[in-house]
């Protein structure tokens, strides 16, 4: 509550006199590490005085709330400033074993970047990926398919993989999480022609699995 209380005075106080901004702040991130075959929610809090323009004869004043934020080279968050600048996403498995840089930037171009501040271990990879049997289908038509990760960490794993369809498009292009190394998924594959087609997964590390062929209906 007084971070939220010290932004909207900040915001008067340099939407009244016209002064210069300062750079917003990446206050932390958590976890700060992980390993590169894991995935689920981040946390990155940011301190900041968002720019406002105010229309003098209608009374009021405006806040322009754009927000871009990364992680290494991944886009994460959402496009506008939330939750006091507590922004929580879900990032996949795709960050490779390595450090990398938070940067955020303002609607007026502000930003800022902390160094190295997200940490990416080597993680424990299955040594492959097996996809239950999938039936015909209609082209665009959203149909659930059964991944399932063969070997790798105790417990089974957690992250996520990539999908593809060789002569075709599928949506999403990354799945969500495995839970005990099983992910069911609801997936859409648009075609331009009947035909038969396979589904394919990989993971950041090399890891694959194809489906058997399956037709799509247009």
């Amino acid at each position: 509550m007084i971070r939220v209380v010290r932004l909207l005075v900040a915001l008067c106080l340099a939407g009244c006199s016209g002064a210069t901004l300062p750079p917003p702040i990446v206050v932390s991130v958590s976890p700060a590490q992980r390993p590169a075959s894991s995935s689920g929610p981040v946390t990155v809090t940011l301190d900041a005085v968002l720019p406002t323009v105010a229309d003098h004869g209608a009374s009021t004043v405006s806040v322009d709330d754009r927000l871009t934020l990364t992680i290494g080279p991944r886009p994460f968050g959402p496009s506008h400033w939330a939750d006091a600048g507590v922004i929580t996403d879900f990032l996949p498995s795709v960050l490779s074993e390595g450090s990398y840089d938070v940067m955020v930037e303002l609607g007026d171009g502000r930003l800022a970047m902390a160094t190295d501040v997200f940490r990416v271990t080597a993680g424990t990879w299955p040594v492959g990926y097996t996809i239950d049997t999938i039936p015909d289908q209609h082209s665009g038509i959203p149909f659930g398919v059964t991944l399932r990760a063969q070997g790798g960490q105790n417990g089974g794993y957690i992250g996520t993989v990539n999908f593809s369809v060789p002569g075709a498009t599928v949506s999403p292009a990354v799945s969500g999480p495995f839970v005990g190394g099983v992910r069911v998924e609801v997936i859409t594959v648009t075609v331009d022609r009947p035909a038969s087609y396979q589904l394919e997964v990989s993971d950041l590390a090399g890891r694959r699995g194809r489906s058997l062929f399956f037709y799509v209906n247009q």
